[in-house]
């Protein structure tokens, strides 16, 4: 027998027919687009951070639950045991990314990994208790969150790949979308709205074509031979149309843009913007608004403060935050940049100031009496000696990481800027690249502001001049602003436009407004949040209490740095003019002045533990908080509410998926008179219950040999087998059967089974079904075959 040749192919034939490439594995398909799914679905967590470090290790924490999940489904059918080797390898890459440095190997965690991880645990507390969105990503903060996301693309592959409830798999991604407009006083942006919805839809799409091919054979039309194309794109068609229409739907109703959801969970106002919350607490948010109501607690003393040297000069404020982007309705945090230890005792500034000419020498001794949070500082420190373990930010020249608590007490070294007006009229270098973020407004910036800002700075040159101009509109008292806790509301459509206009608000508003406005006319400018306070006594002392929370403006000048102007005015601040900057004075101002609402002024050199004071806090959340007093917008009750939801969803999941099973078939039968849906429905009760169940015996001798068993509805059980041979033996319509007879003896028998077992039993076949493939493989078959 001879071995015959392939064919020669001709000259010129062109290439060989590529070999038949071989199928995606549904089950590989799907679990990549759920995969694809929960990462789409956790991008709006972004609303509640400054920066993305932690989303690249949150997909690869997804990746690692459900990659080997993918690999084993390549040739058989989705299981749940399939994301069991995914979850446990989360832990040794958890482990390797986050706490490796007492790992065995950097993967396997030991008692003092463990010790390391409760201590990153007592760092998250720290963070959700005292902080408020959007917060920077620790490493505690991503550890947590790597593993929570990574658990949760675990419950939507059991739900939307294992269950084939793909709408069912949307609650998840509706949690996360919910804490993510929760936990943010700003309302939820549509750009993060269209992530989760393209999330949404893929899972709704798992399970597309199977949902189509059961209503039986796709028929191509003769007429139209393309009809097969036109089902193929109808499903994208309908997501971008879907999409399309959420994003653009809103544009044409009417409507505020404020947070709902945020104000359910902050407790707000009626204005949406709520200051420190009903249970009080010195608390600073991370935004400023242009609108809102101030609600003042009563003033809790947070740090004691000792100056010695720069006399006569006062010290300026103690800052904590630094707000550089601007989104229309106010200002918020950006990425801090970069940042360097603070045992480095280095204090570098970007852009590098221009030097300590004309600079004040000063040390503070800052004692903490009931503030928690990032530690407040004066501007440019030269030495910290007290503080170990966080970081400086040279981009916004605050201390991070390190949290102070009550009774500890650090000393700062610093130089505090006190340029000359003749200095900051000349300096009219051009702003460089490294301050574009300090220059950035929105392009829909409302002409009626641009107008007001061309008006002021007219015939001005130089960009202290065009500064000076619009510090002194909101200061002057000839210009008709003044100071009040509450704002009117406007019908302009633009929040800056509404408090021009109206000219009454607290320090939020009028330090929005002046560096919006500072940015129009090109000066680089950005919101600093901390605390005022009152000049020092004769001993150099003064108290920080939580009422003294406030807002104040940056703006840069070339070869001098970032210089403070506060427009709030005069009967907004604690001392009044006697804090004022000589090169930014308040204009026919007191201590004395009565603001606007009535409230009285505490005047300089009264205690600042005792007085209420209408001075102009930051209203919504905080980063420092009172210790005596709760903070009101607390992210903490939100991540262990999506903690619990996830591990309980986990747990419940595969009762879920055996209970939808049960209600189809008991759907079916009764539609359909098909008693071989009851008889599914008792095999795998049986096997869940762990009883002998073999697929190749006769329904008959299944009767009979596990009557036994629910001998008290063995008559019921031989009524059902009977049935079943019927159906499956005889031809259609030849037979009539009872279904809800059979239905109800079918409950006969699932009693008396259930009765045979114990109550772990019971409950391990309700939580645990053996019959969805959730025991050993080798078990199940012997189960069911012998």
């Amino acid at each position: 027998m001879t071995a015959t040749a392939p064919p020669r192919r001709a000259p010129g034939a062109g290439p060989a027919p590529a070999p038949p490439r071989r199928p995606v594995s549904p089950g590989v398909r799907r679990t990549a687009q759920a995969l694809l799914g929960a990462a789409l679905g956790v991008i709006p967590l972004k609303g509640i951070f400054s920066d993305w470090a932690w989303l690249a290790d949150v997909w690869i924490s997804m990746l690692v639950v459900l990659g080997p999940a993918m690999w084993l489904r390549r040739r058989r059918p989705p299981g749940a045991l399939d994301i069991w080797p995914g979850i446990i390898l989360l832990v040794p890459w958890l482990t390797l990314r986050f706490v490796s440095e007492h790992a065995v190997g950097g993967l396997i965690p030991t008692a003092a990994t463990m010790h390391q991880v409760s201590s990153l645990l007592g760092d998250l507390h720290d963070t959700t208790a005292n902080s408020v969105a959007p917060i920077h990503s620790t490493v505690a903060v991503k550890l947590v969150l790597c593993a929570l996301l990574g658990l949760l693309a675990a419950l939507i592959d059991l739900i939307a790949v294992v269950g084939h409830r793909g709408a069912l798999a949307g609650v998840p991604l509706l949690v996360v979308y919910t804490v993510s407009g929760a936990v943010p006083r700003e309302p939820v942006s549509w750009v993060w709205f269209v992530f989760s919805a393209a999330g949404f839809l893929l899972l709704l799409g798992l399970d597309a074509g199977d949902e189509l091919d059961r209503w039986g054979r796709r028929f191509r039309s003769p007429r139209r031979p393309t009809s097969t194309a036109r089902w193929a794109v109808s499903a994208p068609r309908i997501v971008v149309t879907a999409l399309v229409l959420a994003v653009l739907a809103p544009l044409l109703v009417p409507g505020q843009s404020r947070n709902l959801i945020a104000n359910a969970f902050h407790g707000s106002n009626g204005n949406g913007v709520g200051g420190f919350g009903g249970s009080g607490g010195g608390s600073i948010s991370p935004f400023a608004a242009l609108k809102g109501q101030l609600d003042r607690p009563s003033p809790v003393s947070m740090a004691r403060v000792h100056i010695s040297g720069g006399a006569p000069t006062q010290p300026f404020y103690l800052r904590v935050n630094v707000l550089e982007r601007y989104t229309g309705d106010g200002w918020q945090v950006a990425d801090h940049g970069d940042q360097v230890s603070v045992d480095a005792n280095r204090f570098d500034t970007v852009p590098q100031d221009g030097g300590a000419e004309n600079s004040v020498s000063m040390q503070a001794q800052i004692s903490i009496t009931g503030l928690r949070g990032n530690a407040p500082v004066f501007t440019q420190p030269v030495s910290i000696n007290g503080l170990t373990g966080g970081t400086w930010a040279p981009k916004d020249q605050i201390l991070l990481g390190d949290k102070v608590t009550k009774g500890q007490t650090y000393v700062e070294n610093f130089e505090q800027s006190a340029p000359t007006a003749n200095q900051l009229t000349a300096a009219t270098g051009t702003p460089g690249a490294e301050l574009a973020d300090d220059l950035q407004l929105p392009g829909n910036f409302p002409s009626y502001a641009h107008q007001l800002v061309e008006k002021l700075t007219k015939g001005l040159s130089s960009p202290y001049q065009q500064a000076r101009a619009i510090h002194d509109y909101f200061t002057n008292p000839a210009n008709g602003f003044v100071y009040n806790l509450k704002t009117k509301p406007g019908d302009s459509g633009s929040a800056l436009v509404d408090f021009l206009r109206n000219k009454q608000g607290y320090c939020q508003q009028y330090a929005a407004a002046m560096a919006v406005m500072l940015r129009d006319a090109k000066v680089p400018a950005r919101v600093v949040l901390g605390y005022m306070h009152e000049p020092a006594d004769a001993s150099g002392n003064f108290t920080v209490t939580s009422a003294e929370a406030h807002s104040w403006v940056e703006a840069y000048f070339s070869g001098i740095g970032w210089i403070p102007f506060d427009p709030t005015p005069a009967a907004g601040l604690v001392g009044g003019t006697k804090t004022d900057l000589p090169w930014a004075p308040h204009p026919n101002g007191s201590s004395g002045q009565a603001p606007a609402n009535g409230i009285p002024q505490k005047s300089a050199g009264s205690s600042a533990s005792t007085s209420p004071t209408p001075t102009s806090a930051a209203p919504k959340g905080a980063q420092p908080q009172a210790e005596s007093t709760g903070s009101g917008t607390s992210t903490a009750p939100l991540w262990w509410a999506l903690g619990a939801i996830v591990v309980l969803a986990l747990v419940l999941t595969p009762a879920a998926v055996r209970a939808g099973r049960r209600r189809r078939r008991l759907t079916h039968a009764r539609r359909a008179g098909d008693a071989d849906a009851l008889w599914a429905e008792l095999s795998d009760t049986a096997v869940d219950l762990g009883y002998v169940w073999s697929s190749a015996r006769s329904p008959r001798q299944v009767a009979g040999w596990l009557g036994g068993a629910a001998t008290g509805s063995a008559g019921s059980l031989q009524e059902l087998a009977a049935a079943v041979e019927r159906g499956r033996y005889s031809g259609p319509g030849s037979h009539m059967v009872d279904e809800r007879a059979l239905e109800r003896g079918l409950r006969d028998v699932t009693g008396d089974l259930r009765a045979g077992r114990s109550l772990s039993t019971r409950l391990r076949s309700r939580l645990w079904p053996a019959s969805l493939g959730w025991g050993p493989p080798a078990r199940r078959r012997g189960s069911r075959e012998a």
